[in-house]
């Protein structure tokens, strides 16, 4: 089944349902609903879901969008970060009867929806709070950081997380702007002052990395990650799947390593030996996904064909 036209369009969508190989009534975890793009495609082949996004716009949203399934009790939505996975399922385990989690996906990239609400300050236009928070119930906030930071610890964050080349150049005005009294406060007040910095190169907005890096560092989103997987391998059953889909080196490198340590202690398989990659067709159709990586592991037990991944030789 093909993903219909919309704002948001799911990277492998189908490669990562294929890959997951949905049981009829198996119980399935996805980790990062999103726009729903996954968990839908779960359950329209039969499969039943369990839903995490910390963000509770996307689940009003998908509530309302799938409220069938969530009325025959085939998806049930928790408001969580998956850091706290493991701890959130032992609470809904108690009121209903799901014994086994079949597969776990985790698609680590933020909706476009997200990216272009000007209010929450994730979008470059617009003269929105610079929020940042997924999840509204976190303290801080992309502005406060920018206010209190040093230009060192600005410059590396910039770099670290973001890879921006001009990092230093772009801490340094705006630690020489609150020097002055003068705080960055909105998301156009940032894009605008990295745009007097540098110039735009091809379609990618020139503040695109700063950005990213804030994002990342607000959310915690690295270190969520690195929580969340081992969590994730404890809750699935043998012969489960987990598909991680990236889009930052940080974030693939952790499910690479961590793929990679649970093979050496005899855990599971390491399905795709490399990344699957976006073909051209798909880049051309979404350039957002150009730098998309997903990976499979399956836990210990008999492995089934490696032949029913797609991209998988």
């Amino acid at each position: 089944m093909k993903q219909t036209n919309t704002a948001h369009k799911t990277i492998f969508l189908n490669e990562a349902i294929e890959a997951l190989a949905i049981e009829k009534d198996g119980w399935y975890i996805d980790a990062t609903f999103g726009a729903g793009g996954h968990t839908e495609l779960i359950l329209q082949n039969g499969g039943k879901v369990i839903a995490f996004d910390f963000d509770d716009q996307a689940i009003v949203v998908g509530q309302k969008k799938l409220n069938q399934f969530v009325a025959q009790k085939k998806l049930i939505f928790i408001r969580e970060n998956f850091s706290k996975l493991k701890v959130s399922l032992e609470k809904v385990k108690k009121t209903t009867q799901i014994k086994k989690i079949s597969g776990i996906l985790f698609d680590f990239g933020t909706s476009t929806d997200q990216l272009m609400n000007q209010s929450r300050g994730f979008s470059f236009s617009g003269a929105g709070e610079l929020d940042m928070r997924m999840d509204n119930r976190l303290g801080v906030k992309a502005k406060d950081l920018l206010a209190l930071l040093s230009e060192k610890q600005l410059s590396d964050l910039f770099f670290t997380l973001g890879g921006e080349k001009d990092s230093r150049k772009i801490a340094k005005t705006i630690v020489a702007l609150r020097k002055k009294g003068e705080f960055i406060t909105t998301n156009q007040d940032l894009a605008l002052l990295i745009e007097k910095i540098k110039k735009f190169r091809g379609k990618t907005h020139p503040a695109t990395k700063v950005f990213q890096a804030l994002r990342i560092a607000i959310n915690g989103e690295l270190d969520n990650i690195e929580n969340a997987l081992p969590q994730a391998l404890d809750v699935m059953a043998n012969q489960a799947r987990m598909v991680t889909i990236s889009f930052h080196e940080g974030e693939d490198r952790i499910a690479k390593q961590t793929f990679k340590k649970w093979r050496q202690e005899n855990r599971g398989e390491i399905i795709t030996k490399k990344a699957i990659m976006p073909d051209a067709e798909a880049v051309r159709a979404n350039p957002r996904c150009r730098s998309a990586k997903m990976r499979i592991f399956e836990k210990q037990g008999e492995l089934r064909s490696k032949r029913e991944c797609p991209g998988v030789k």
